[in-house]
């Protein structure tokens, strides 16, 4: 037996362990939410990690773990190719391949441990954690971002969750990443020893936080400066009936009957590209409901394609006593737009679906005025993936007395994106202390206060209206006041001088 095949033989209940560990994370979100396991998934990812040998080792576990958090976590990849009707065993295929070269962003964060930081004890608590956390932050933007499955969105349903109105989900990461790495020095690791209070820490970190929490509701930032009935409608097209020429009509129908029904609400919200034909071809249409909104005195909001020139955007556009457009800012790569169009366009049915010949907002994107009860209000916009940027979101929440999302989660179909993508909506609002309203095409709308509570939502697959009353407030949160991109900046700083340190006294 080589040495080579020994160590990899002996490597591989290691790997094992930390695929399993990766498979925890996911489990901890919508739509499970058991959400203590979200510590296990960690612990298991530091433990794993330390115990690596070399370098090469630490990467291949590293990548197991990612293995098991994309492959379970964003499997709804698999979904979204059978909507446009991909070939089964190409949609498994580029399903793994995207989940697998995702998985690379742990390898590399574990190899970076073991090269820089591991021979010193302390890094085993500190500088894991802050690794863990830049590599969120750089999940976020690497080839335009996928911000999904953040640690912190666990803790959504927990006291603790209430506290990213101070430190936004990153912050909630944190709590969960410093805790899991102390409480890892329970374990047996070969290296230098610990003090034995570290374990003592994270448990301490844990229960302050849930103590906080509780005392620190996110509504308590903000307060209430009215009420207003809502409604948003869920449509129930089917993706691949959606933008056929034979179902313009009815979709125009269905909605017209929707605004009849529901005349007494103060704000109506459309979801995401509802109306499938540009404005300036049925401008009859778009007349007589602005006219029926002024006359009822109410706000309707509808998604809808416009053009400028030659250029195509993802917009909403108000009417009645809303008015305004909102440009889609953050576009989902091969969704909305093809990278490397020339090669892949006309490739498979995948690369050729509607709404892909998109361009982002050329300019920045400002709320949406709304005329209610004598005062001009400010709805802050979101079109669909870009609920999953806090920031882009935090920026127009800031200046707004309530949030609009709106979305096609048709893509997803019967999957865990859906229920993910609700739960990453909630985050919003406890982070902006913000009540919102969210109309989707097949679900799941729903209506949620600023401590990010579900008031009403809708069952998927089916034609519904989630109907209510919501507050718009008034005020910043801490998040709000101090939070932006510059966060980052502490726990790069954190590794940098862990690193320095590190050599100097090595």
């Amino acid at each position: 037996m080589t040495i080579a095949t020994s160590a990899l033989r002996s490597s591989l209940p290691l790997a094992a362990l930390a695929l399993l560990s990766g498979i925890l994370l996911p489990l901890s979100l919508a739509p499970f939410g058991f959400w203590p396991l979200v510590w296990l998934s960690l612990i298991g990812y530091f433990w794993v990690t330390q115990r690596a040998q070399t370098g090469k080792q630490a990467f291949w576990l590293g990548w197991c773990y990612g293995a098991g958090l994309f492959g379970v976590g964003i499997s709804w990849v698999y979904g979204s190719m059978r909507t446009v009707a991909t070939p089964i065993p190409l949609s498994v295929l580029m399903t793994a391949v995207f989940c697998l070269a995702i998985a690379l962003l742990p390898g590399l964060q574990a190899w970076l441990y073991h090269r820089f930081f591991k021979q010193r004890a302390a890094s085993r608590w500190l500088a894991a954690p802050l690794l863990w956390l830049v590599f969120e932050w750089v999940r976020s933007w690497l080839f335009t971002g996928m911000p999904w499955l953040f640690s912190g969105y666990a803790l959504t349903d927990t006291p603790a969750g209430q506290l990213a109105a101070v430190v936004s989900v990153y912050g909630l990461s944190a709590i969960i990443a410093f805790s899991a790495a102390a409480l890892t020095m329970i374990l047996p690791i070969q290296a230098s020893p610990t003090p034995r209070w570290v374990p003592g820490i994270g448990a301490a970190i844990i229960l302050i936080s849930m103590g906080l929490g509780a005392a620190l509701p996110a509504d308590r930032w903000t307060e209430v400066i009215d009420s207003a009935e809502v409604v948003a409608i869920q449509s129930n097209v089917a993706q691949a009936q959606k933008w056929q020429s034979s179902q313009v009509r009815p979709t125009l129908e269905f909605y017209s009957e929707q605004a009849r029904r529901f005349d007494s609400a103060d704000l109506m919200i459309w979801p995401e590209a509802a109306l499938t034909v540009r404005p300036e071809r049925i401008p009859a249409y778009l007349e007589d409901l602005e006219r029926v909104g002024n006359e009822r005195q109410q706000g309707i909001i509808t998604g809808i394609v416009t053009q400028d020139e030659d250029r195509y955007f993802n917009a909403l556009l108000g009417f009645g006593t809303a008015g305004g457009e909102y440009r889609k800012q953050h576009l989902v790569p091969f969704g909305e737009y093809l990278p490397f169009e020339q090669q892949l366009r006309g490739l498979i049915n995948f690369f050729n679906i509607p709404m892909s010949t998109l361009t982002p907002a050329t300019a920045p994107q400002t709320p949406m005025p709304w005329m209610y009860r004598g005062h001009e209000r400010r709805l802050a916009p979101v079109i669909c993936y870009e609920a999953a940027y806090p920031g882009l979101t935090m920026a127009l929440a800031r200046d707004s007395d309530l949030m609009i999302m709106v979305s096609n989660d048709a893509w997803f179909g019967d999957s865990l994106a859906p229920h993910q993508h609700l739960q990453i909506t909630r985050m919003r609002a406890i982070e902006n202390s913000r009540a919102i309203v969210r109309s989707t095409q097949n679900g799941i709308s729903a209506l949620i206060d600023a401590n990010g509570q579900v008031l009403e939502r809708s069952e998927q697959f089916e034609v519904a209206a989630v109907a209510g009353s919501v507050n718009l407030r008034e005020g910043l949160t801490p998040y709000q006041r101090w939070g932006g991109p510059y966060w980052v900046l502490l726990p790069l700083a954190g590794l940098v001088i862990s690193g320095w340190v590190g050599r100097r006294r090595g």
